[in-house]
């Protein structure tokens, strides 16, 4: 017979109710799953002498943050929330975490060693719906070229690291706070489908991407700027009002930035990649 029952904690012996994980052996309960690294997923694999020891871990972590000195913080400012990345270039390591550079410490962020980094890719999904809703769903009707650009286009981005990690063997690390909506319109006889960008990249495909996306942008508004020319000829000859004039050249300058943004989001990947891979 074992020391706890079947619905006590296999670590503290607490009783395990609500928030409680199985594991291979026994049960966790809430207190002593929130030691543990929110990027830690591997319950059922794991055994309660694994999780003692990733609380020791975690301990030891919080006392080395204390010497961690902040080179850089990549990531969404404006968002008090947001997850940033944040590096030391002296000590070679970094940690992804939640809220601003100012207060990380405070959560206990694991520190990840670049030397436990055995690769990192950009996963990007891309999905349409017909509402710029930011909370929208992604619809999953089959769409025409012909609606391409009638749509929403969605975009959220993950960058993933692959770890030699005493207990993480993965951080999936979501860059944008935000779904990114975009409407993006057709160009003479063109169908493009959104950005085309839906997929998984890394190392040089990652810089392919951004240098694609970056380019975009810079052609789109060279579009932009040559129907600026031939609208203000046409405004002198239709019935069409300067305030809606206005309102499209506005609608412009949003659909630049979201491509821009988008870009931004892709190259930040590829900063990251090459800092800790070199390549």
């Amino acid at each position: 017979m074992g020391l706890f029952s079947k619905k006590d904690c296999a670590v503290c012996g607490g009783r395990a109710g609500l928030g409680s994980k199985k594991l291979s052996e026994g049960v966790l309960c809430k207190d002593c799953r929130e030691k543990l690294s929110p990027w830690f997923d591997a319950f059922s694999e794991a055994s309660a002498e694994d999780i003692r020891s990733q609380i020791d871990a975690r301990e030891e972590n919080r006392r080395a943050l204390e010497s961690f000195q902040v080179t850089k913080a990549w990531g969404i400012k404006k968002y008090q929330t947001a997850m940033q990345f944040i590096y030391d270039g002296d000590q070679r390591c970094f940690v992804v975490v939640e809220g601003p550079e100012d207060t990380f410490k405070d959560r206990n962020p694991d520190i990840i060693r670049f030397d436990q980094v055995r690769n990192i890719w950009l996963e990007v999904e891309e999905g349409w719906s017909e509402s710029d809703n930011q909370y929208a769903p992604a619809s999953n009707r089959i769409l025409t070229q012909d609606k391409y650009d009638e749509v929403f286009w969605r975009y959220d981005f993950y960058l993933n690291f692959a770890l030699d990690h005493p207990y993480l063997s993965q951080i999936r690390y979501p860059m944008n706070f935000k779904t990114t909506v975009i409407q993006v319109p057709q160009r003479m006889f063109l169908f493009k489908r959104g950005l085309e960008l839906a997929g998984e990249y890394s190392g040089e495909e990652i810089a392919y991407q951004a240098d694609r996306l970056e380019a975009m942008a810079g052609k789109e508004e060279a579009w932009i700027r040559l129907g600026k020319y031939s609208d203000v000829v046409r405004l002198k000859y239709s019935d069409q009002s300067l305030p809606e004039h206005l309102v499209k050249d506005i609608k412009n300058d949003l659909y630049i930035k979201k491509i821009e943004n988008v870009a931004a989001h892709v190259r930040r990947a590829e900063r990251i990649s090459r800092l800790i891979l070199g390549k």
